[in-house]
């Protein structure tokens, strides 16, 4: 599982990096057989004027699934990014369940048997 992030206009510490990266391969580390790469961006939208404008987007490319995209906006960083990585946990296992109960199950029928519906008596 490759990992990237990428911080615009944040300044993000080593000690907030390192969390960041910790967190991530914590939460994904069991279903790291699904994951390719996980990108996590984190922007901050208004610059130094405060508010709710922290933003973090997190995609995630999995093998055999759809590309999952999260985002969130929150005041602080971290909180961005713990609300985004739960987000997207829990959506990459809802897909992969998703996707394993949707198997196609295939029974061995003779032609006769499977016919026999169509056949009229």
């Amino acid at each position: 599982m490759e990992l990237t992030i990428t911080d615009l206009n944040v300044g993000l510490s080593n000690e907030n990096l390192s969390r960041i990266r910790q967190k991530t391969r914590r939460m994904f580390g069991k279903i790291c057989d699904s994951v390719k790469a996980i990108n996590v961006t984190i922007d901050d939208i208004n610059g130094p004027k405060g508010g709710k404008d922290k933003n973090c987007r997190i995609i995630i490319h999995t093998k055999g699934i759809p590309d999952i995209i999260i985002t969130d906006n929150q005041t602080s960083v971290m909180s961005a990014v713990n609300i985004s990585l739960s987000r997207a946990r829990m959506t990459l296992l809802r897909k992969i369940k998703r996707k394993q109960n949707h198997k196609p199950t295939w029974t061995e029928k003779t032609v006769e048997e499977g016919l026999k519906k169509y056949l009229i008596d």
